[in-house]
C-alpha cells in the first residue's frame, strides 16, 4: 500500500511540476476544469442518493465550465478572489472550532456545496500562475506546502503521532504528524520563494505560507467530514493508494483561496 502510495504521488507530482513550468495559463486552467470534472463525479457519488450517469456528468460539465468562466472573471476582478477567500476563511474557521471543542459534526455533500467549493479554488489555480509578478512561483509554493505538509503529516503521524487531531471527524490524524507536516512545509516552500526573488519581505512570507499551511490541514479536515457524514472513507479510488481525486486535492481547495487573499494584505 506505501509503496503504491508513492509511487502514485511522484507520477503525479512530474506531471504537476511539468505543466507548472512548460504550460501556458490557458493550459493550467484546461487542467483545473478536468480536475474539476472528475471532483464533481465524485462529488455527486458521495450523496446518499445514487445519482444517474447522465446526471453525473452533467453536474461533473457544470463544474468544468464554471471553473474556466470564473477563471476569466477573477483576472478582471479582484473583488471576486476576496470574496472566495472570506468564505473560505469562515468555513474553515467553523473547521477549526470543532477541532479546538474536539467534536464532530455532520454536513452533507450537497449539489450546491460542491459547486461553492470545487469551482472557485480550482480557478484560481490558473489565476495564480497567470500573474506577471512570479505567478508561476506563487503556485509552486502553495503546491509545495500542500504537498510537503501532506507527506509530513503521514510519515511524522506513523513514527510520532500519539495524540488524536480531531478524533470525531479524522481519528487517523494526530497532532504529531500535523505538526511534522508543518516544521517541514512552511521552511521549504518560503525558501524556494525566496531563493527566486519573492516580491515581498521574507517574514511577510513565511506568514502567508504558515497560515496556508494551517488552511490546507483544515480543509483536509472538511472533507473528512464530507465523507463520514455520507459514510464512506474514500470519495473513489481513481488514484492507487490515495483513493479519489477530491481525496488528493482536499488540501489544496481550502489553501489556494487562502493564500490568494493573503497576497491582497502585503
Amino acid at each position: 500500500m506505501l509503496r503504491t502510495r508513492v509511487l502514485t504521488g511522484l507520477v503525479l507530482t512530474s506531471l504537476a511540476l511539468l505543466a507548472l513550468f512548460f504550460l501556458p495559463t490557458i493550459a493550467i486552467a484546461g487542467i483545473a476544469a478536468i480536475v474539476g470534472f472528475l471532483g464533481a463525479l465524485e462529488w455527486a457519488d458521495l450523496r446518499s442518493q445514487r445519482p444517474s450517469a447522465a446526471f453525473r456528468t452533467a453536474y461533473a460539465a457544470l463544474v468544468a465550465l464554471g471553473v474556466v468562466i470564473l477563471w476569466k472573471l477573477f483576472e478582471h476582478n479582484v473583488v471576486a478572489v476576496s470574496v472566495v477567500a472570506i468564505g473560505w476563511v469562515g468555513l474553515l474557521g467553523w473547521v477549526a472550532s470543532l477541532v479546538v471543542r474536539k467534536t464532530g459534526a455532520s454536513c452533507a455533500p450537497g449539489l450546491v456545496l460542491g459547486l461553492f467549493t470545487l469551482i472557485p479554488a480550482l480557478s484560481l489555480l490558473p489565476y495564480i500562475h497567470g500573474q506577471s509578478d512570479n505567478g508561476v512561483l506563487k503556485l509552486l509554493a502553495v503546491l509545495l506546502v500542500v504537498w510537503v505538509g501532506d507527506i509530513g503529516a503521514y510519515f511524522g503521524g506513523r513514527r510520532f503521532g500519539r495524540s488524536a487531531l480531531a478524533p470525531m471527524i479524522s481519528p487517523g490524524k494526530t497532532w504529531e504528524g500535523a505538526l511534522t507536516g508543518f516544521i517541514l512545509a512552511v521552511p521549504i516552500s518560503a525558501s524556494i520563494f525566496i531563493l527566486f526573488d519573492a516580491p515581498a519581505h521574507p517574514g511577510i512570507i513565511f506568514s502567508m505560507l504558515a497560515v496556508t499551511a494551517v488552511a490546507a490541514v483544515l480543509a483536509d479536515l472538511f472533507e473528512s467530514i464530507l465523507k463520514r457524514s455520507a459514510g464512506k472513507k474514500d470519495s473513489g479510488n481513481l488514484l492507487p493508494g490515495h483513493g479519489g481525486v477530491l481525496d488528493r486535492v482536499d488540501s489544496l481547495l481550502g489553501a489556494v483561496p487562502i493564500f490568494s487573499g493573503l497576497t491582497f494584505l502585503f
